[in-house]
């Protein structure tokens, strides 16, 4: 039985700012920031703008996590913006948003890392490189989908520690290719002189921003475990601050290392971008360190999905707006062991019917939408709620929220022009949650 006190869902307090700040930088730096850049380099082939582009969702990064931060100090609790969005704009506002992350942002990403992991792994461990089917494939990615959901079935602690291990031996790894790229690799500063003449600072609101945005996407998952951090007003706030000050720095380091090592010209679309990069600098001796971090990042965003994503449905089934089961927190172990169940159970289906990847596009212009509106939330409930307990509150208020909003209802706006279809159909998954949302309401009040 834990000996940490438990929280009133029956979960446990456990979780420690380090504990806190890993599962952000896990969820972050997974294969995003190895293969991004080249996609970068050619919608915007200009030195200053590549940089420009990843300083800037840094620092918008940043900018919701301040926002996140008083959301999450005010409110404590398993679920993240489900809460946020409930006890903002009301109940129907939050489901919505768990009814998209249960079928298909989470899982999703779930069955394409477990999938990654199966495509980077294999050939490593399998001689004979024809031999790896599709069938290999799935029992790779799911054997790992099962076993890190096995691992958050029976302890938040252990499943926090292997998170800590997992992205802590990636940093590492990251720090010391950076460190010997830098200081003995033999690249060209001059690189970063590259201009391009029709080049211009708006092009850093276009397609590119998306790239950025979704390699920088998963800043916020620490506020789903809020209830299980021992101080939440306290933890939450410096985890998601700090992890977003880590993650920018690194990932700025990361394209000055692209960039001292390849010309941009020849970035145009390289889709294995820090492989080739690592070899221009230090050889093809390198190769074998570009796999470990694709593999360490990995490891580390798969068990961060499959450690938070749970408490969204877990808070949702304490509202009494998903079945009554998966709100229930394990007896001995203290985690929400259903929660993890059904969404492994899940995952594992869309990794054998293989239509994920379409789904999660459609979901990218609901996602921007989600944190437009949760970030909007701060100004409704310092509106309605004024005498609202706020442990932390946003640095900056009114003018760093409003640049937040503003940013990404951009890239939300250029997002819908460039595939409206896409974002359409998003839109419509969403709203097929309305039906269910009113079904289990109803229930919920003839109990």
């Amino acid at each position: 039985m834990p000996t940490a006190s438990s929280s009133d869902a029956g979960l446990v307090k456990t979780l420690r700012p380090i504990d806190a700040v890993m599962i952000v930088v896990g969820n972050v730096v997974g294969v995003g920031i190895f293969t991004t850049t080249g996609f970068i380099a050619a919608e915007l082939p200009d030195a200053r703008l590549i940089m420009g582009a990843w300083l800037l969702g840094g620092l918008l990064t940043i900018l919701g996590a301040l926002a996140y931060g008083e959301l999450g100090a005010a409110f404590p609790r398993a679920g993240g913006d489900y809460v946020y969005l409930r006890e903002a704009y009301g109940p129907l506002a939050g489901f919505l948003v768990g009814w998209v992350g249960f079928f298909i942002i989470n899982p999703g990403s779930i069955a394409a890392l477990g999938l990654g992991l199966a495509e980077y792994l294999l050939p490593l461990v399998v001689r004979d490189p024809e031999a790896i089917g599709s069938g290999m494939k799935n029992g790779t990615a799911l054997a790992a989908i099962f076993s890190f959901s096995l691992l958050n079935y029976v302890s938040l602690r252990w499943a926090s520690r292997a998170q800590n291990l997992v992205s802590g031996l990636n940093l590492l790894t990251m720090v010391l290719i950076l460190a010997v790229g830098f200081l003995w690799g033999s690249g060209n500063w001059g690189h970063l002189t590259h201009r391009a003449p029709d080049a211009a600072l708006g092009g850093l609101f276009g397609p590119a921003m998306v790239s950025v945005f979704f390699t920088y996407s998963g800043w916020f998952v620490a506020a789903y475990v809020a209830s299980e951090m021992k101080d939440p007003q306290r933890t939450l706030p410096l985890a998601l601050l700090a992890a977003s000050l880590v993650v920018t720095v690194l990932y700025l380091l990361m394209n000055l290392f692209y960039l001292y090592a390849l010309p941009v010209p020849e970035m145009d679309g390289m889709v294995d971008i820090a492989r080739r990069a690592s070899e221009a600098l230090l050889g093809s001796g390198a190769a074998i360190f570009f796999s470990i971090m694709i593999l360490l990042g990995i490891l580390g965003s798969l068990n961060s999905v499959i450690l938070t994503a749970p408490r969204i449905y877990f808070a949702m089934a304490r509202d009494r707006l998903f079945p009554r089961f998966v709100g229930r927190a394990h007896h001995r172990f203290r985690t929400p062991h259903q929660a993890v169940v059904v969404q492994a159970a899940v995952a594992a289906v869309m990794v054998l019917a293989g239509t994920f990847y379409q789904l999660l596009a459609y979901t990218v212009f609901f996602m921007l939408l989600t944190s437009v509106a949760t970030v909007a939330g701060l100004f409704v409930l310092r509106h309605r709620r004024p005498d609202l307990e706020r442990p932390f509150k946003v640095w900056g208020y009114p003018v760093t929220p409003l640049l937040f909003i503003a940013a990404y209802a951009w890239i939300g706006v250029r997002l819908f022009l460039y595939n409206p279809t896409n974002a359409l159909i998003g839109l419509l998954i969403a709203i097929s949650g309305v039906p269910f949302y009113f079904f289990w309401k109803h229930k919920a009040q003839k109990e």
